[in-house]
């Protein structure tokens, strides 16, 4: 799903996405706004089920997953020197927000953590 960056106001705009990998089957919904420095607010919630190796014995195992997850997004180039409370901004340059992108990438990087069944 891929939201145009000009049209997300300060208003929140509502979003609601379902993905479906090999290792999860997640539902994130949210909503989107945009702060008043340009930065694009990601407000949202990932509910589902999502299989982790467990770091311990190397078995699968399959965890229920209900987080809250902010993120802020930029249309274009994000200067962290100056504006040092967002450190961690996800940077788009084709005019568009791709939320499939972004919540497949945060999937992965929770595999990727340290798991213990």
């Amino acid at each position: 799903m891929k939201i145009e960056a000009r049209k997300i106001t300060s208003n929140p705009r509502k979003f609601s996405l379902d993905l479906i990998g090999d290792n999860y089957k997640i539902n994130a919904k949210g909503n989107l706004s945009k702060l008043s420095n340009g930065l694009i607010k990601i407000d949202s919630t990932i509910t589902g089920e999502m299989d982790f190796v467990c770091d311990i014995s190397g078995d699968d195992f399959k965890k229920s997953i209900n987080d809250d997850i902010v993120l802020f997004v930029k249309d274009g180039i994000w200067d962290s020197h100056k504006n040092r409370d967002y450190f961690d901004v996800v940077e788009f340059f084709d005019g568009y927000i791709d939320l499939e992108f972004i919540f497949r990438s945060e999937m992965e990087s929770m595999q990727l953590d340290y798991h213990i069944k």
